[in-house]
């Protein structure tokens, strides 16, 4: 028997929502142990935190216009002196 998702509300405030986690801890916490159990909670490994870290670091290249480099290139010497 598959339990109800539980649904966390969407919040206006920070405070508002540190507010409904702390009147909802309980509650959450009694379910914890059976989502550990059950594989629908993991636990963040170093490894899959290393992995999103370096995902994240990841800059995409952003194609410009030669000219348009040139024209920064040239904004810039002027503003070293």
């Amino acid at each position: 028997m598959r339990r109800a998702k539980r649904v966390v509300p969407a919040f206006t405030t920070e405070a508002e929502e540190a507010e409904w986690w702390y009147k909802n801890r309980n509650i959450h916490g009694k379910h914890l142990p059976a989502a550990v159990k059950t594989g629908e909670a993991q636990v963040l490994t170093k490894e899959k935190l290393h992995e999103r870290i370096a995902a994240s670091k990841k800059t995409p290249a952003l194609r410009r216009p030669e000219a348009d480099l040139a024209s920064a290139r040239k904004r810039d010497r002027r503003r070293a002196g």
